[in-house]
């Protein structure tokens, strides 16, 4: 059986660490919210070079890359 200060001081150690663990892990990060399908999103920051389909002049789809600048809204296409 331990006896002394030496052991009081190791368990006090360990609850400490155990402590700041448990704070530092437990809710200080990155939340992420479910977006329900079909409801817009407005874009809280620029997204540089995205794949976009465009209508051209015939109106057929054609691939191009875009920026979307902040503020912009974003919605699904509901036909897909």
């Amino acid at each position: 059986m331990r006896s002394g200060k030496g052991w009081l001081t190791r368990w006090r150690m360990v609850l400490a660490v155990t402590i700041c663990a448990s704070v530092f892990c437990g809710g200080c990060g990155t939340r992420a919210v479910m977006i329900p399908p079909g409801e817009p999103v407005r874009l809280r920051e620029t997204v540089k070079r995205v794949k976009v389909w465009v209508a051209d002049g015939q109106g057929r789809e054609v691939p191009a890359v875009v920026d979307l600048p902040e503020g912009w809204w974003a919605l699904a296409d509901p036909g897909k």
